[in-house]
């Protein structure tokens, strides 16, 4: 007959695992990889040693965690660099900058000799000379787009007749071959080397037009050119925007351009002449502010030079407000194709000024001919705007630099024009630099290199290392588990071992002592 075996209970409990908690913690004190902490819990010492080891195991730590926070402080607040890169840019892998040029004249006599008073034409013209609307009597009708794109079409003066004579890369060109008609903030102007249209702007591609639709026209071959995406690897002959053809005044661009002065109504500023601004072909220019003066009856000469801005695809993974830079495909335009900072900007003032005035300047992003346009009796509300987005700093446009962009700077010089041939071949063109130097936006301090400076620096103060860490680990997880499995079976083994002494002796079974 089998017997029942005692229970056997486990006092005082919670002491035991206290107890067990506290073993380990000095077994993890005798064998970690640590340096000084095997001092700590050596009971061999005395206390006054111990309590020296303590101190100094502090003061390592803090040290090592003000300098590990100095890094940090590097690696969130500068974690991208701009460097030269030491490899040229050869002169013909980037685009000739593109060039606006307008007349300072916003609308010919003859054009306005023709406009009836009090009409919309009037109106429209009044807004386009910026004349005072304290010196009229009546008010300015305010019209749709497509009236103001009427009127700037017979208003201006054409290219046709702007431009006298065109040459580029030691080639005489057809002038109207090579520039587009072009839509500033100081009118109607020419621009030469700019993308198409059709790679330029989202919506209605109509209202973007001013010359001819077809894409493969006497003009060339639209090729969709960005900073990022760059030149096809075969570029197909004819294509704009033209790459640069070499160094030196012969291969560049000369234009002889008519200034019609006897035809002036009202000049965009106090003196006759033509403005021209040097830009990325995929951005829209704005003449008022970046361009320079070019007065009738002189030879103008404009040095360029390229500047050119990548960045390292490491720095995708750094946030846009860190690295202060934007990829093209982070960030899609409603109205223009390709993202410039410039471009963003131009976007962001005309939804601003739409959003408060109820209406868009004539020259600001549009996608259709219903588009009203501001007038003159509306610069109450737009002028404050645009003042407020360029100085008082209260209306924002939180557009930032394109991550890959290119720019140009320009050294200029001016002489009156005299007599003889101005397009005289130039002897000195091996003189003029072939390639230009990058700049490329690349990691300062990326993860591999913060890992590297915070495990030197706890390796230099403490000997921390991996193993350290899993050491650490192991301590919290996996030995208490262990050993409190180890102590319950060594507990219950004895029970058990005499359970089964007792029910083999009344059943006649020879028992061999239990072994663990």
């Amino acid at each position: 007959m089998l017997r029942p075996v005692k229970t056997i209970s486990f006092p005082q409990k919670e002491k035991e695992e206290k107890a067990s908690a506290m073993d380990n913690f000095h077994h993890y004190l005798m064998n970690s990889s640590l340096h000084g902490l095997k001092y700590i819990g050596d009971k061999g010492i005395t206390l006054f040693e111990r309590f020296f080891f303590v101190l100094a195991f502090i003061t390592v730590s803090l040290l090592s965690g003000y300098f590990i926070s100095n890094v940090w402080q590097k690696w969130s607040k500068y974690p991208v660099i701009i460097s030269v890169n030491p490899m040229g840019v050869s002169l013909n892998s980037i685009p000739f900058p593109a060039v606006t040029i307008c007349n300072m004249n916003q609308a010919r006599l003859s054009s306005a000799q023709k406009i009836a008073k009090g009409s919309l034409e009037d109106s429209l013209l009044d807004s386009t000379c910026g004349f005072d609307k304290e010196f009229r009597t009546e008010n300015t009708i305010s019209g749709k787009w497509i009236h103001f794109r009427k009127f700037l079409l017979n208003s201006s003066q054409p290219c046709s007749e702007m431009m006298v004579m065109c040459r580029f890369a030691a080639k005489k060109q057809n002038c109207m071959d090579i520039f587009w008609s072009s839509l500033t903030d100081d009118g109607l102007c020419c621009t030469f080397n700019t993308v198409h249209p059709d790679f330029m702007f989202h919506g209605p591609l109509t209202e973007n037009k001013w010359d001819s639709d077809e894409k493969n026209s006497s003009k060339g071959v639209a090729i969709n050119w960005t900073p990022e995406t760059g030149y096809p690897k075969k570029l197909p002959p004819n294509s704009f925007p033209r790459p640069i053809p070499g160094a030196g005044k012969n291969v560049g661009l000369t234009v002889a351009m008519n200034c019609e002065v006897g035809n002036y109504y009202c000049s965009s500023t106090n003196s006759a002449g033509f403005k021209v601004l040097l830009h990325a072909p995929i951005e829209t220019p704005k003449i008022t502010n970046y361009g320079f003066y070019v007065a009738p009856g002189t030879e103008t000469r404009v040095v360029v030079s390229p500047t050119i801005n990548e960045a390292s695809e490491m720095i995708r993974r750094v946030d846009q407000r860190q690295r202060q830079c934007v990829f093209a495909n982070e960030y899609k335009l409603f109205y223009f194709r390709t993202y410039t900072q410039k471009n963003c900007e131009m976007e962001c003032e005309s939804k601003i000024i739409a959003e408060h005035c109820g209406c868009i300047l004539y020259y600001m992003p549009k996608t259709t001919a219903d588009a009203q346009i501001c007038s003159l009796d509306d610069a109450d509300c737009y002028e404050p705007l645009k003042t407020a987005m360029k100085i008082n700093g209260t209306l924002t446009c939180s557009c930032l630099p394109a991550c890959f962009e290119i720019s140009y700077e320009r050294r200029s010089s001016t002489t009156p024009l005299g007599l003889g041939n101005f397009l005289i071949k130039d002897r000195f063109l091996s003189k003029y630099p072939r390639q230009f130097l990058n700049f490329t936006k690349g990691e300062l301090i990326g993860f591999t290199e913060f890992l590297s400076s915070t495990g030197g620096l706890l390796g230099l103060f403490m000997g921390f290392s991996v193993v350290s860490l899993i050491e650490i680990v192991y301590y919290i997880t996996m030995r208490p588990h262990c050993m409190k499995r180890k102590r319950r079976k060594r507990k219950i083994a004895p029970v058990f071992q005499a359970w089964k002494s007792t029910s083999n002796r009344q059943l006649g079974v020879h028992v061999y002592p239990y072994c663990e």
